[in-house]
């Protein structure tokens, strides 16, 4: 197998030719001793939109793209930008997505001129920073429905469509994240702004639980408090009190259906990059947990094209923010 190197345009000749008699990646990649994943790469990158492969378009596109991909080499500010919002975690589509939007005094780029730089440097490690990726998913285990123990429960699906289309803002998502056995975090998450709030809890109690989030609400404008979803935890039994004291609807799950509230699992995949099973959260101060927390709701959504969830709540408040990043620090402008 020949060592790594660029196809060079003798190599594109010797493709096109093979492709038009009909061989594939990997009949090509041993002919031309290359992996077939090689070939696969050149074939999907240089194409032509009809699929046809023409020796001299392919080279000109490699070479526009290494044009291209020079942006960050050639722009140390730009580089150090990207390299930041990697480390606090951004994927290279949110990056690119934040620039297309015009939010920073830098040139825009691809999410695959990142994805190529990240992985052209030499030493760096950059992809470790990269969300891990998935597997196939498995199918949802269907279990036998059972009563719920949680005493006047709404079902969602007599939720207002007005929830569930995500119309308005002030509906909310809660749930609870465990490590170690230690202190449960209750996680908050609008679904609309997609806008976060995290708190340690004493404990998880059913009162304990109620009581955090009531003193959470209450500190909020009732604008941004209308009502909230849960599972059929038996930390969320007190939900009277919320309804009560905070004037908000409350509606819960399928039993064992707990991505029917997806906004706030998908917050928890995310923290869990930050907070990790095996974390003593006793351990950690709440400083520390809201860093966590603020870092995720200045981090744009692709979902609220490209703003960050705090932009999205405040503009649904009447407050227009726009936000720079310079040096890790996100300055209000």
């Amino acid at each position: 197998m020949r060592e790594y190197g660029h196809i060079t345009l003798d190599e594109r000749e010797q493709i096109a030719i093979f492709r038009v008699q009909g061989f594939g990646p990997c009949q090509i990649g041993r002919e031309l001793e290359r992996p077939a994943s090689t070939i696969s790469r050149e074939l999907k990158r240089n194409s032509n939109q009809d699929g046809s492969y023409r020796p001299s378009s392919a080279e000109g596109r490699y070479f526009f793209r290494r044009q291209r991909d020079r942006l960050l080499d050639q722009n140390p500010e730009l580089a150090q930008f990207v390299r930041e919002r990697l480390q606090e975690g951004w994927t290279p589509e949110q990056i690119s997505g934040w620039l297309r939007a015009g939010n920073e005094d830098f040139p825009c780029l691809s999410s695959e001129t990142i994805y190529d730089w990240i992985f052209s440097l030499k030493g760096e490690n950059l992809y470790q920073y990269l969300p891990s990726k998935r597997g196939s998913k498995r199918g949802r285990r269907v279990r036998r429905k059972t009563r719920s123990t949680i005493a006047d429960r709404a079902s969602i699906h007599d939720r207002p469509a007005e929830i569930n289309g995500r119309e308005r803002v002030g509906h909310w998502e809660g749930d609870l994240i465990i490590c170690q056995r230690t202190r449960p975090i209750l996680v908050l998450k609008e679904r609309k702004s997609r806008y976060v709030i995290a708190a340690k809890l004493s404990g998880k109690t059913a009162a304990e639980t109620a009581a955090a989030i009531i003193d959470i609400f209450r500190r909020l404008n009732p604008e941004i408090r209308k009502s909230i979803t849960f599972d059929n935890g038996g930390e969320f039994a007190k939900h009277k009190l919320i309804k009560e004291a905070c004037k908000m609807s409350t509606w819960f799950c399928d039993a064992y259906a707990s991505w029917q509230k997806g906004a706030v699992e998908n917050m928890n995949g995310r923290l869990r990059r930050d907070l990790p099973r095996k974390r003593n959260i006793d351990k950690m101060s709440d400083e520390e947990l809201q860093d966590i927390i603020l870092s995720h709701n200045l981090t744009p959504r692709k979902c609220i094209g490209f703003k960050t969830p705090a932009q999205a709540l405040l503009k649904e408040l009447g407050i227009d923010v726009k936000i720079q990043f310079r040096s890790g620090v996100a300055l209000r402008t």
